[in-house]
């Protein structure tokens, strides 16, 4: 096989998170595909090149699995995903690569090597190429070009003793061009979700981009926002049904970010019977009730809604461009539309206090959602909070297997440092999910035994990461 798409191995054994610019440990029972290989996958076949995508991470392989795969294999190249927060743990990959043969090409992908291509390459001899632009053209182009790196846009790689940075590469404008996401390629028993109602389930997107620009976003890596086709979209949709899949995640930055491309896929889905039921983001401004009640129509569940914080100030502060009363709103008419409603807050974005932080969890418990999340807000390398924590010299520890969403966070404010803002994101989770109410809730919404048992392992997750802990 000429080409080997590597999800490096966990971190732990709660699995590790890389999907398009996401970072951290999974923070329930949960394993998401990995579409960034899977688009690269699907690209390729396009251009009739074999690629294998081998998940040790889902998996829970081993470097010591990885070396036996990468023989069996004898690819050219071999294409890994890099988080932030797994970054030095990940390059291990190019380094069991060139023990098994220095003549194999190693080349990581993902938004820290977006960020900082050349420090990268610098932080191991075993690595060779690191992209830089959006990934799928770089890497397709490598092939297309022979290898001879020189040639190719996008990249940053290593010539004998320097770092060469080549020039940007352009952003696919028809994303069509890139395929569907090899959905067949990956092992669709192991994956799961929190929201999740039938099973096997896999995740794909119809867009790329996003129309703001929050301060703490990896966002900005993937340009402005950019759309599949509805055709193309729904021959996807058709093809996954084939496959015996049951259940789709859209990990689209915000499912109704363009009101009347969202309309026309929900019209054509519902239209030509596509049978999945699906889950998606969205935008609590982008949230309207006739496109509410469309989605439930065609197949929605779940909507996961960034609020991020319940203090207007906060919000103004990361530029997310809605308020608390519109975020309240879209929980509200999400579950008037008999959609579950699920919503996204970070502990110790700019303008955090003690205060702010109680008023989110206070909203948090008003709002009452199906699920919420209090994860740490983690400074990614080249995003406005991250120079604003840099720039502010907040920064209290720069080991980049901290930057976890879960951990304590790297930085401290004054008035307010980094234990005080984890206490509060433990207390913002005991104080939501302890309540009575919520769990006699949660146990009377148990219909089946795939929610009894997402419901135990999650609980029991939850247990041993914010209340034993």
């Amino acid at each position: 096989m000429e080409i080997l798409l590597v999800e490096p191995p966990a971190v732990t054994d709660m699995g590790s998170l890389r999907v398009l610019g996401s970072i951290g440990t999974f923070k329930a029972d949960m394993a998401w595909p990995p579409l960034d290989l899977m688009i690269i996958s699907g690209l390729l076949e396009l251009h009739k090149i074999p690629s294998t995508i081998y998940d040790a991470n889902t998996l829970r392989a081993t470097f010591a699995d990885l070396a036996k795969k990468i023989q069996e294999e004898d690819p050219k190249m071999v294409v890994f995903t890099t988080s932030t927060t797994s970054i030095m743990h990940d390059l291990e990959v190019a380094k069991v690569v060139k023990e098994v043969s220095a003549d194999i090409l190693t080349v990581a992908i993902g938004t820290h090597v977006m960020a900082l291509p050349e420090e990268t390459l610098r932080e191991s001899t075993y690595l060779d190429v690191c992209v830089y632009s959006e990934p799928e053209l770089p890497v397709l182009d490598i092939i297309k070009e022979g290898y001879k790196l020189e040639k190719v846009k996008g990249i940053a790689y290593r010539k004998d003793e320097d770092v060469i940075k080549n020039a940007r590469h352009t952003l696919c404008q028809n994303m069509d061009d890139f395929g569907f996401p090899s959905h067949d390629k990956i092992p669709l028993e192991l994956y799961r979700d929190p929201l999740m109602r039938r099973s096997p389930m896999t995740i794909t997107y119809g867009q790329r981009g996003c129309i703001n620009r929050c301060t703490y976003c990896c966002s900005t890596f993937y340009g402005p926002l950019r759309h599949r086709t509805v055709d193309h979209l729904i021959k996807e949709l058709k093809w996954i049904e084939e496959l015996g899949i049951k259940e789709i995640r859209f990990f689209d930055l915000g499912f109704t970010n363009n009101l009347g491309w969202a309309e026309k896929l929900l019209g054509r889905m519902k239209g030509e019977g596509i049978d999945l039921i699906w889950t998606c983001n969205a935008r609590s401004d982008r949230l309207p009730d006739e496109i509410l009640a469309k989605m439930r129509e065609a197949g929605c569940h779940a909507i996961s809604i960034g609020g991020e914080s319940g203090d207007p100030t906060v919000l103004k502060n990361v530029k997310k461009n809605v308020t608390p009363e519109m975020i309240a709103s879209a929980v509200e008419r999400t579950r008037k539309a008999g959609i579950s409603p699920m919503v996204y807050f970070m502990m110790g974005l700019p303008g955090e206090t003690r205060e702010t932080t109680q008023r989110t969890i206070d909203f948090a418990k008003k709002l009452d959602p199906d699920i919420v999340t209090f994860g740490i807000a983690t400074p990614h390398p080249g995003t406005e909070f991250y120079n604003y924590i840099k720039e502010n010299k907040y920064f209290e520890n720069r080991d980049w297997s901290q930057y976890d969403p879960n951990k304590r966070p790297v930085f401290s404010y004054p008035g307010f440092s980094s234990d005080d803002i984890y206490e509060t994101m433990k207390h913002g989770y005991q104080s939501f999910y302890l309540r009575p109410s919520y769990v006699l809730r949660r146990m009377a919404g148990m219909r089946t035994p795939l929610d009894i048992k997402n419901n135990f392992r999650n609980f029991v997750g939850f247990l041993r990461r914010y209340v034993i802990d």
